[in-house]
C-alpha cells in the first residue's frame, strides 16, 4: 500500500469531529465500542459501510480455482465484497476481534490442534456475545435499528472489513494483523442500519521486508504475499477437504489432526501474544490425553461425546479418522512398530467401515514399514472390493 493510499484511507476511516457534540460527551460510537469491551471483545472499530477494496482481487483468486472445493465460496459475490448488499439498509458496521490465544496446540496426548478449537465452538460463543451488543444498539438509540450479527457464518470478508475498520492489516500469511494483539483472534460484525462515527483510522502495512510465514509453510501454500492456495493449505486438507489427501502432500501435513498455525506462530507480531483468558476459549480436558490411535478408532457416541459444541466438529467423523490414519502413518514412518502395525491392520481388515479412512490407512501402513506391514497390505489386496482403496493399497506397496 503506497503512502497516499494510507493518507487517502486515514481521511476517509479516521474520526470525524462532531460540532455539535460538547466536548467529552461520548459519542454513540464511543458507547457500543465501550459495551463491546465490557461483552469480552478485546478490539472493536465502526467503519462506514461500502464495497471492500479488495473485491476483485477475490474474484480473481476465485477463477484460479485456488479455493479447491470450498464451492460455497464461489456463490453470492456481491454479498461477499459489500456490507450494504447482505444487509439491506446496513450504512455501519461494527467490527469485533476476540483473542483466541494459547501457548501450545501439541496436546499431551499427541495431538495437534489448531489453537482456535481448543475450546468452545466460537460461533456459539461470540453470537451470544453479539447479540447482547445488538441489543445495546437497539436500547441505545431508540430507534427501529436493524442489526444483523456475523461472525464467519455470513458471505463476508471479514478480513478486509476488519483492515478497512482500521483493527489491523492483512499480512503476507493472509491473516489479520493488529500490532497490540497479533493476529490469534476471531472477527466478528454487527451490521447497522445507522449512520454511525467511524472511530479509527487505517493501519499501514507493518510487515516489511519479513517473509517468515512465507519460508516456513511445510505445503508452500503461500504463493505470494497474502494469498493462499487453499489446495495446498494443512488448515484446508484436515478441515474443509471431504475427499483423499494428495499423497505427495501427506508428509508434509506432519502431526497436525485439525487445521495448522505455523503461518502465525512463526510472525514477529506474535511474539508477545498473551494467552486468552476467556473460559470459552480454554482446552477441553477431554482432549489432552486423547491419543492418535484412540481417535482412529472413534465411532459416532465417541465423536459426539468429545466434539459436542466445538468447532472441531466442522471436520466430520471420518475426515478425523482419516487425518489420524496421516499423521500415525508420519509420526511412525519407517518404524516397523509393531502395535501400530497391529491397529492399523484390524482397521484396513476388519473394523474401518468408511472407504475413504481405509486408504489413507493403507498409505499409513505403507509409511509405517516392515514385514507385518508388508503382509497385511498384500492380505488386504486380496480382500478389498473398493476401487479407490484398492488404489491406495497398490501405491502403498510399491
Amino acid at each position: 500500500m503506497s503512502s497516499s493510499e494510507v493518507s487517502g484511507a486515514e481521511q476517509s476511516s479516521g474520526e470525524q469531529p462532531d460540532a455539535n457534540k460538547p466536548e467529552g460527551e461520548p459519542t454513540l460510537s464511543d458507547k457500543i465500542m465501550a459495551r463491546a469491551i465490557e461483552l469480552g471483545f478485546d478490539r472493536a472499530a465502526i467503519v462506514p459501510a461500502g464495497r471492500l477494496k479488495h473485491a476483485e482481487q477475490y474474484l480473481e483468486w476465485l477463477k484460479e480455482g485456488r479455493h479447491g472445493a470450498m464451492n460455497y465460496l464461489d456463490r453470492h459475490h456481491e454479498l461477499r465484497v459489500d456490507p450494504t448488499k447482505m444487509e439491506e439498509g446496513t450504512r455501519s458496521v461494527v467490527v469485533l476481534l476476540k483473542n483466541y490465544y494459547r501457548e501450545a496446540d501439541l496436546l499431551a496426548g499427541g495431538l495437534r490442534i489448531a489453537r482456535y478449537a481448543h475450546g468452545d465452538d466460537y460461533h456459539d460463543t461470540l453470537w451470544e456475545r453479539m447479540r447482547e451488543l445488538a441489543a445495546f444498539i437497539h436500547a441505545e438509540t431508540g430507534a427501529d435499528c436493524g442489526t444483523r450479527p456475523a461472525t464467519d457464518t455470513a458471505p463476508i470478508l471479514e478480513r478486509d472489513l476488519a483492515a478497512l475498520a482500521g483493527l489491523g492489516w492483512v499480512g503476507k500469511n493472509a491473516m489479520l494483523i493488529n500490532p497490540e494483539i497479533g493476529s490469534f483472534s476471531f472477527i466478528a460484525e454487527v451490521l447497522v442500519d445507522l449512520d454511525l462515527e467511524a472511530t479509527h483510522p487505517m493501519v499501514p502495512d507493518r510487515c516489511g521486508t519479513c517473509s517468515k510465514c512465507i519460508d516456513a509453510c511445510p505445503t508452500n501454500a503461500i504463493i505470494s504475499p497474502a494469498v493462499i492456495d487453499a489446495r495446498r493449505c494443512i488448515s484446508y486438507l484436515t478441515i474443509e477437504l471431504r475427499g483423499p489427501i494428495p499423497r505427495a502432500l501427506r508428509p508434509l501435513i506432519g502431526d497436525h489432526i485439525f487445521g495448522c498455525d505455523i503461518c502465525q506462530v512463526v510472525c514477529p507480531w506474535n511474539s508477545k501474544a498473551e494467552p486468552s483468558e476467556d473460559a470459552s476459549f480454554q482446552t477441553r480436558e477431554i482432549y489432552r490425553s486423547l491419543t492418535l490411535q484412540r481417535l482412529l478408532c472413534f465411532d459416532l457416541p465417541d465423536y459426539v461425546e468429545h466434539f459436542s459444541k466445538s468447532a472441531i466438529k466442522r471436520a466430520k467423523l471420518r475426515g478425523l479418522r482419516r487425518n489420524a490414519a496421516v499423521v500415525i502413518g508420519n509420526t511412525f514412518a519407517q518404524s516397523g512398530d509393531e502395535s501400530i502395525v497391529e491397529l492399523l491392520g484390524e482397521r484396513l481388515l476388519k473394523d474401518e467401515p468408511e472407504p475413504l479412512v481405509r486408504g489413507h490407512i493403507a498409505w499409513a501402513l505403507g509409511q509405517v514399514g516392515g514385514d507385518a506391514a508388508a503382509q497385511i497390505l498384500c492380505e488386504a489386496a486380496g480382500a478389498e472390493q473398493d476401487p479407490y482403496v484398492q488404489e491406495e493399497i497398490r501405491a502403498a506397496q510399491r
